[in-house]
């Protein structure tokens, strides 16, 4: 396969739009009851936008390149739902990746897109007061970090299994795939000390147990489709005998880190012997534990870390520079 042409100038046309001028079509109803509490599917016209295609996002790579953006290229020719992301080797060769993306075992990931690109920040907003509309709840005003995620897949690769803080919905552009959601509330299939050890830093926390598989509900998606993953929704992908293109929109809240707040004091607690409650059994717990890791939020934060794990981070600095004064 050639290197993708990457020279075309490329433009938003709002005659490939519905006669409404929407990006996304769905039940109202549905999505209100449903939104960060239960997955489901919608639709989205982007894949007629073409805005979206393999060079144009190629383009976008090389432009991060250039600016140290936030991408990377996975060899998942071992790789499988139970897998790590670590497990798998991490290639530098951007390019490479794109040109060779239908003939190897390759995952590509490019996230904050719409830093590079004022077309795709243009997307980002329409999708993001189109959302808010759709759910009749204050997302802007209530996020407090958002992101366009670029993903590019090999043929028949697997995403493994994972949760993510992040609200997200995952839009298909090219191909198809199986996206499995678990219920985001089982704590038998990911328990709290695995959420906690994720509010820890560790994003591989949450282990696959095939022996629930049957609580997962596998959801459909080729161009057009959206489907919606809550926050801490465990969940794998299984791309078909296609290249995928998809768009993941995901957004950080306040309600969503007040939670997080929780599991992070849990984490603490649990690292010092004690065995603490579950979030949401002890609403006084829960306010106390919120209460002081509050007080170490970072007050401007700019990216994800500083959103989520600036709390703990924090709070383990002092930690960590006392165990360096005592080995010493």
């Amino acid at each position: 396969m050639s290197t993708p042409d990457i020279s075309a100038t490329w433009a938003f046309d709002p005659h490939e739009l519905p006669a409404d001028g929407n990006l996304l079509q769905a039940c109202k109803s549905e999505f209100k009851n449903n939104f960060n509490c239960k997955p489901f599917k919608f639709n989205h016209s982007l894949h007629r936008s073409g805005l979206f295609e393999i060079s144009r996002i190629m383009e976008v790579a090389e432009n991060m390149m250039k600016k140290n953006g936030n991408f990377c290229a996975i060899n998942f020719r071992h790789g499988s739902v139970a897998s790590k992301f670590s497990d798998m080797p991490h290639s530098s060769q951007l390019r490479e990746a794109f040109a060779h993306v239908g003939e190897t075992a390759t995952w590509i990931k490019l996230t904050q897109a719409q830093y590079y690109d004022p077309e795709y920040a243009k997307v980002l907003d329409q999708v993001t007061e189109e959302l808010e509309g759709l759910s009749d709840f204050p997302l802007r005003r209530d996020m407090t970090w958002r992101t366009m995620t670029l993903l590019i897949a090999s043929p028949k690769i697997a995403t493994p299994f994972h949760i993510d803080h992040e609200t997200n919905f995952l839009f298909q552009i090219q191909g198809a795939k199986d996206v499995c959601l678990f219920p985001a509330t089982d704590r038998e299939l990911v328990p709290d000390q695995e959420v906690e050890r994720y509010y820890g830093g560790n994003f591989e926390a949450a282990h696959y147990r095939q022996e629930m598989q049957d609580r997962g509900t596998i959801f459909r998606i080729a161009p057009g489709d959206v489907v919606h993953h809550p926050s801490l929704a465990p969940h794998w992908v299984r791309n078909d005998n296609n290249v995928s293109v998809s768009i993941s929109i995901s957004y950080c809240m306040k309600s969503l880190e007040r939670r997080a707040r929780v599991y992070q004091a849990n984490y603490i607690l649990r690292k010092f012997g004690l065995k603490p409650l579950s979030p949401g059994v002890s609403p006084i717990r829960d306010n106390l534990k919120r209460l002081f890791m509050s007080t170490l939020e970072h007050r401007n934060p700019k990216t994800f870390a500083e959103v989520v794990h600036e709390p703990l981070n924090r709070f383990k600095s002092p930690l960590n520079a006392a165990r360096r004064m005592v080995r010493r």
